[in-house]
């Protein structure tokens, strides 16, 4: 008999029973009638959120069953909207397109007297009070409902065939990211939050500490703590907060009670530097971190081993398994991901014990709220909830909590620093980069590095496009390979060291002092670079280098200087222009990998100044058959 281990599962065979999938079975979601005579779908997504949808009362009565049917279709089992919080978006467009043709002179009668006409006018309607890249984005979503398959037999012809080919949701295009904080911003921000998150677990562990004490040796606790001490136990162990009553003895403080509560819980206060903290450390965003799960292992003592939920498109990509660093000390708590992790870990034990969250997040309110069903789960756990289980997008007073700290954005108004989560995973992104020499396949780790191009390339349309749409081989050559690539590059601060302290300077870009001074002085010149050995090649196996100069960007023997620039800028016209003429696939494996070391990672090194010097020297002609035959033409 085949041996197995806990919890595998053995495969079927002849006379084996197959295996019964895990967890409960949720059927295809379907319209169910309401007792008012209109229509609900209640939603159960991938993220363990539940929704109902009620059409009872919106416009359009008569195209209710189709639509519903085609949105039960869309954000089912099967469909593209698998959240909560995609559902509703959903949701809030179907809400909107049904006002508008309820608007209408004359209504459609059904789906079927639906038309192109209806979508075209909701389009301009919109765009009287709303901006083209979310009026874009709604049509796209309308597109998208109607094109599934439910309604495929009762759609009017034209509709039909204009859904079903530009059927996908139009993304909006921003100008830019979302731009990250300075170097003195950052710091202060996550100074703060440390400080703020220290003062959280002093808070708790003191807490932990009173009872102890007080359930063991309550003869050693200070007479003047006793009291406090036998009312901490109590919270710990209950989960309950005692009220607090104003003088009138008729109604709760609830300001008191609150603090009461802080004494043994986690709170809605704490929930903006815990975040900050943790999106400084982790470079994850904040709906990631608002979905860490509880559980998880210690790997031998240095790390955490934790399954994140990335939102991403396509079911197969949303989640991932990462090892994050704990830190050889208790002091290294607060400065690394698997520090924090833990740490968070152990301050919402208590309170998970009485929520029963699977999440790692557990807090306590004296308040109700939410829908009868959650708000009645609350009470019954004496306040303690999940605070992202009902929706992500809970409210944080980051307001608040920079007036407390007096955060500053830069510049001379000293307004208040705006935070938001995003800005600082953008700064962690862009940190990672400059401390890994510019080199994005090696910085790329909490996105792939297509996303990656999307977050550095938004100003090229063309670009952005490819990097969206197209996963090249030159973006596979680039990841495979990020190893074996290092770039050598003298910028101001690299040459400036060179020239003060020259064997330092050479050993920090890997060559000797020699090679670097022969660079310098233009002695190792080939088109685009310095060759610091020529004579052994890694690009062809280790003999007499015959490759193209384009190739010499990824070539661990390449160093750029100042000097190099008006043949780059050269050959980065070329390759622009090469852009308008070749497919676009063509391009990405022609030249792709080598536009993206020369916008984002070897012009960025230099001066504006310097940059701007060398454009005004760069050859009108770049002599690009040297790219293609390098050697022939020599």
């Amino acid at each position: 008999m085949a041996e197995t281990s806990p919890g595998s599962v053995t495969r079927p065979g002849r006379g084996r029973v197959a295996a019964q999938p895990q967890g409960m079975y949720v059927p295809q979601q379907r319209p169910s009638p309401t007792d008012q005579g209109g229509l609900v779908i209640s939603f159960h997504g991938e993220d363990g959120r539940t929704a109902r949808f009620d059409l009872t009362d919106l416009p359009c009565p008569q195209l209710h069953e189709a639509l519903a049917a085609a949105f039960a279709a869309r954000t089912g089992p099967t469909g593209a909207r698998r959240t909560q919080a995609s559902a509703r978006s959903v949701w809030g467009v179907l809400k909107r397109f049904l006002s508008f043709l309820e608007s209408l002179p004359r209504p459609p009668a059904g789906i079927q007297s639906l038309r192109v006409r209806h979508l075209d006018r909701f389009r301009l309607a919109r765009l009287a009070s709303v901006n083209p890249n979310s009026v874009a984005g709604e049509l796209g979503e309308i597109r998208m409902l109607l094109a599934e398959d439910v309604l495929k037999d009762v759609l009017h012809a034209q509709l039909a065939e204009n859904v079903r080919h530009d059927s996908a949701p139009t993304r909006p295009r921003k100008e830019g990211g979302v731009p990250g904080y300075s170097e003195r911003e950052f710091a202060d921000l996550m100074r703060a939050a440390r400080a703020d998150v220290a003062a959280i677990r002093a808070r708790l562990r003191r807490a932990e500490q009173l009872a102890k004490m007080y359930e063991t040796r309550p003869e050693d606790i200070e007479p003047a703590e006793r009291d406090l001490a036998a009312m901490v136990s109590g919270m710990l162990r209950t989960g309950q907060v005692p009220r607090v009553y104003a003088e009138d003895n008729r109604r709760v403080s609830m300001a008191r009670w609150k603090l009461r509560g802080r004494l043994a819980f986690l709170t809605d206060e704490d929930l903006a530097p815990l975040l900050v903290l943790g999106v400084g450390l982790s470079g994850r965003n904040g709906e990631t971190l608002k979905e860490l799960a509880a559980e998880h292992h210690v790997v031998g003592g240095k790390a955490v081993a934790v399954d994140l939920v990335k939102r991403r498109r396509g079911k197969t990509s949303s989640r991932e398994g990462v090892h994050w660093e704990i830190g050889a000390s208790e002091s290294r708590q607060l400065h690394t991901p698997g520090g924090f992790y833990l740490l968070l870990h152990e301050l919402t034990r208590r309170g998970r014990g009485f929520s029963a969250s699977q999440r790692v997040w557990s807090l306590w309110t004296p308040q109700g709220g939410g829908p009868p069903e959650y708000a009645a789960r609350k009470k019954a756990a004496f306040g303690h909830f999940d605070p992202f289980e009902l929706s992500l997008s809970r409210g944080l007073d980051f307001d608040k909590w920079v007036a407390r700290h007096g955060l500053k954005a830069d510049g001379p108004d000293g307004k208040a620093l705006r935070v938001t989560l995003n800005r600082v995973k953008t700064t962690v992104e862009v940190r990672t980069v400059k401390e890994l020499g510019g080199h994005l396949p090696s910085a790329s780790r909490t996105n792939t590095m297509d996303v990656s191009f999307l977050h550095y390339l938004r100003n090229d349309p063309r670009i952005r496009e490819w990097a969206d749409e197209i996963l090249t081989s030159a973006l596979e050559d680039a990841r495979n390979n990020a190893e074996a690539f290092h770039l050598r590059i003298v910028d101001p601060e690299a040459e400036r060291s060179f020239r003060e302290r020259p064997e330092q300077g050479a050993a920090a870009l890997g060559a000797s002092v020699e090679q670097v001074k022969d660079a310098m002085e233009g002695n190792l010149d080939t088109l685009v670079a310095s060759c610091l050995d020529i004579e052994h090649s890694p690009m062809n196996g280790g003999g007499h280098c015959d490759v193209s100069f384009e190739l010499c960007l990824r070539c661990p023997n390449a160093l750029i200087a100042a000097r190099h620039l008006p043949m780059l800028l050269g050959m980065l016209d070329f390759i622009q222009v090469q852009l308008e003429r070749r497919p676009v696939e063509d391009w990405c494996a022609r030249h792709g990998v080598t536009w993206l070391i020369l916008t984002r990672l070897v012009l960025p090194r230099f001066t504006p100044a310097q940059v701007q010097e060398a454009a005004a020297r760069k050859p009108v002609d770049f002599p690009s058959g040297l790219l293609e035959d390098p050697w022939g033409l020599m």
